[in-house]
């Protein structure tokens, strides 16, 4: 009698397993691959396959881990943002199958020495301390600013400028002031309310002080701005490009007069858009 439970027992086992559908592997699918980034749009990059004929679509997401390989065998890892995905850096792209071909990446790596190449090949097309506050006319023109911040990030970027709000700050300070916060709370309103899109930042500085520690201080501001958006304003850090640090570079008003000075303590905010999905 029990042999005979068991076999029932082990039948219905069987039945069982053979009406259960196969579990569908494709899903869990992992796609690997390296390229160059030439191009980011919303929370997208576009990364150039080498031998390949189309480009490929990736998509970034709050879970996707951003890792730089350190070390002589490229073995150290550290976390990094998103926001140094910049066009012209290497990556190795690792993540599942997306729509129309693309990747939902779950994590993205390159090494040291490419985003020092990449941020190299920038910094060349950034302004320097040597274009910097020349005041004959105290005011910079902002047909010059936009046009280098434009090139900053990328020549295939090409990114259109929707939306600009600007920062302002104390002497020697990265604290944003409540207006500060008011006009960012305005600014990420604006950003959610676009289909798709990448936040720009740029900070500044007065020209008191040395270039370098100017370029410290403006990258801190910059920092600054981004984090608030993030964790105040739930603006996603992957649709955040790389911050740009401009030092005392063109400045909004002349550096010979304190009001002109506060003028220029501050971070630009811009609303960007890729051409490539306006059809500019």
């Amino acid at each position: 009698m029990t042999n005979r439970r068991l076999g029932v027992a082990a039948g219905l086992l069987a039945l069982a397993t053979a009406l259960t559908p196969p579990v569908a592997l494709s899903a869990q699918e992992t796609v690997k691959l390296d390229g160059v980034i030439v191009a980011r749009s919303g929370a997208e990059m576009i990364v150039h396959v080498q031998d390949a004929t189309d480009n490929t679509t990736v998509t970034l997401s709050g879970d996707t881990k951003v890792e730089v390989k350190g070390g002589p065998l490229g073995i150290k890892k550290s976390s990094m943002g998103p926001a140094t995905l910049i066009p012209g850096l290497k990556v190795e792209v690792q993540g599942t199958p997306g729509a129309q071909g693309g990747v939902a990446a779950t994590k993205v790596e390159f090494s040291s020495g490419d985003l020092r190449t990449a941020n190299e090949i920038q910094a060349g097309l950034a302004p320097t301390a040597a274009l910097a506050d020349s005041n004959a006319e105290g005011l910079a023109a902002n047909t010059a600013e936009t046009d280098s911040l434009s090139r900053r990030f990328g020549q295939l970027g090409d990114y259109d400028i929707v939306a600009q709000d600007t920062v302002y700050f104390g002497v020697n300070s990265s604290v944003i002031y409540p207006a500060g916060q008011q006009t960012l709370k305005a600014f990420a309103a604006k950003a959610k309310g676009m289909p798709s899109y990448n936040v720009l930042v740029a900070g500044y500085t007065d020209a008191s002080g040395n270039a370098e520690y100017n370029q410290q201080l403006s990258e801190r501001r910059a920092q600054a701005v981004i984090e608030y958006l993030e964790q105040k304003q739930d603006i996603p850090l992957y649709l955040v490009l790389a911050p740009a640090a401009m030092g005392f570079s063109h400045p909004a008003a002349s550096n010979e007069t304190a009001d002109g000075a506060a003028m220029n303590r501050r971070v630009v905010a811009s609303i960007v858009v890729n051409r490539g999905v306006t059809g500019r």
